[in-house]
């Protein structure tokens, strides 16, 4: 229980009880924690001492709070490491999530003059466009929209086709692994912070306006360009980290 004369203020003590109880999964993703009143008379702290706690819990991302429903406990985030290219699947998992994915489009486009530039084709030649939903326990988290060229677009609508037969979890990139006439060799990655618009919000099951990261990504084989890729990363789902080297 919450115990007096002690170092540590009354508020950091509920904080630490409301976060053992979280990581013991006595309070798991999405619960609603008891009212404040409830709070109140079962620690026996006053309610700006609850309050206080439920700030600091929500400042360390442990709860979110509903404006007039209530405070929820967190759902973790997929935390992606930026210096290396890691499964879809196992990103996923390592919160322990059930991850699947969900084809939302596969079809043959003509290409126009940006995409021709992007993917070395001329204007008008074929170019495949795949849209895929990736999910965490069949809530959605991330949406992908990539171009490939004739090159290897059919290979990978049919390796597409064959991870969803077994159901499969998977990233465009996790298809490379299957197509033995490329190997890529690195991408050209930028970041962008936005709201989402009426499309994405639609495939992500969120408002308009909700902030995502978005991630517009090339994927080559040496100089040679094998997909053009946009991700929709919810904001809430993700977070990315990366190490960097200092230079004196």
């Amino acid at each position: 229980m919450i115990k007096r004369g002690l170092k540590t203020p009354l508020y950091e003590q509920l904080k630490d009880k409301l976060k053992e109880q979280i990581q013991n999964n006595e309070l798991k993703p999405n619960d609603q924690l008891p009212s404040e009143k409830e709070l109140e008379a079962h620690y026996g702290v006053s309610r700006i001492t609850v309050r206080q706690a439920i700030a600091l819990a929500e400042k360390e991302g442990l709860v979110s709070k509903i404006h007039g429903v209530g405070t929820f406990v967190a759902t973790p985030k997929v935390e992606q490491e930026l210096d290396t290219i890691n499964n879809f699947q196992n990103t996923v998992e390592r919160l322990g999530l059930v991850a699947s994915t969900e084809i939302i489009k596969r079809d043959r486009i003509s290409g126009d003059f940006q995409l021709a530039k992007l993917l070395n084709t001329n204007v008008m030649d074929i170019i495949f466009n795949m849209q895929l939903v990736g999910s965490g326990d069949n809530y959605p988290i991330v949406y992908y929209n990539s171009f490939f060229s004739d090159k290897i677009g059919k290979a990978a609508m049919e390796i597409a086709e064959e991870f969803k037969m077994k159901q499969t979890p998977f990233s465009t990139l996790d298809i490379y692994h299957d197509i033995d006439s490329v190997t890529p060799t690195h991408l050209e990655q930028t970041f962008e912070a936005m709201g989402a618009n009426a499309e994405v919000a639609d495939h992500l099951n969120i408002d308009q306006g909700f902030p995502l990261l978005k991630i517009t990504s090339m994927v080559y084989e040496n100089q040679t360009p094998l997909e053009y890729r946009e991700s929709y990363y919810r904001g809430d789902k993700y977070k990315f980290f990366a190490t960097r080297t200092l230079i004196n």
